[in-house]
Parts: structure tokens; C-alpha cells; sequence
């Protein structure tokens, strides 16, 4: 009868008559994984669930919606901005800037 001494060393067996390093079983049972899996996925979701209702990631970016003035447009943002709100109000324009090597006056809404 020959009989051999498996090692635990590095997270790993080793058989030390072959000198190969075997396979660990796992404890977990497929249930409890399974169990974990699930409990995860819930959370994700609850968690994108909450995001999206309470718009925590919501952008504050505007929407270019108009041009104002002549071009070039010799004024400065705040210039723009007026004119924007004479001509188109506000609400919707919410934000005139001088843009572009032309100098454009656009207007966000």
C-alpha cells in the first residue's frame, strides 16, 4: 500500500507524489451562491432604482436652442444674455455666452 501527502501551500493543493498542483474544492453550496448572487443583483438594482427617482445624476448641461446679434457678436456674455432674453424671454433662455472664433452669441435654453 502507497499512500501520499497532499500540502496546502499558496491557496493551492499539492499532491506531493506528482508534484502537480490539484484542484481546491469549493464549500460553498450552489444554493448559498446562488443566494448571494440574488442578494446582489437586488441591491443593484434598488440602487439604479433610487438614482433614477431622486435624479441625483441628473446633468446640468442646456440645450443650444438660438443665436442673438450680429456676428461677431461684440459683447460680452452677460451682453448676450440680454439680448437673448429681449428677443426669445425667459423662460426658455435660461443662459446667453459668446462662443466660436466668429463670436457668436448663442443662447441655451
Amino acid at each position: 500500500i502507497t499512500t501520499h501527502i497532499i500540502c496546502l501551500t499558496n491557496d493551492k493543493f499539492i499532491d506531493k507524489k506528482k508534484k502537480t498542483p490539484g484542484l481546491r474544492k469549493s464549500k460553498a453550496k450552489p444554493k448559498e451562491m446562488a443566494k448571494n448572487i440574488n442578494s446582489v443583483s437586488i441591491t443593484v438594482l434598488l440602487f439604479v432604482l433610487l438614482v433614477a427617482s431622486t435624479e441625483i445624476l441628473k446633468s446640468e448641461a442646456q440645450t443650444f436652442c438660438f443665436e442673438c446679434g450680429p456676428v461677431p457678436f461684440l459683447g460680452t456674455n452677460a451682453d448676450c444674455f440680454n439680448c437673448c432674453k429681449t428677443k426669445y424671454g425667459s423662460p426658455p433662455v435660461v443662459s446667453g455666452v459668446v462662443e466660436g472664433s466668429e463670436k457668436h452669441c448663442h443662447c441655451y435654453c
